[in-house]
């Protein structure tokens, strides 16, 4: 899961307290960020793959970066499922 990208109908407002991610299919549904997090998708919004944002992140932080790793990528599961990180390549969405 790694070579994950944000999909394309998902819009993002970054700050450094947070984000906001706006999935534009269908109704439109809101995503919060905290602000490790929305740092998190800027990297990855950028190409680095999930467990080099997520060092950056613990960088950034100065937190135990096994520990980072462990949260992000379990914030990125969940935005797979729900459709907001995807794979390359892949055209077809899951609901």
């Amino acid at each position: 899961m790694s070579d994950l990208r944000p999909a394309s109908t998902v819009h993002a407002t970054i700050t450094e307290r947070g984000a906001m991610l706006l999935d534009i299919r269908g109704r439109g549904r809101w995503y919060a960020l905290t602000a490790p997090g929305a740092l998190w998708w800027r990297h990855v919004a950028e190409g680095t793959t999930i467990d080099e944002a997520a060092d950056a992140v613990a960088t950034h932080y100065g937190a135990d970066p096994d520990q980072v790793r462990a949260d992000m990528r379990t914030l990125t599961q969940e935005l797979y499922d729900r459709g907001l990180l995807r794979t390359p390549g892949r055209r077809r969405w899951r609901r």
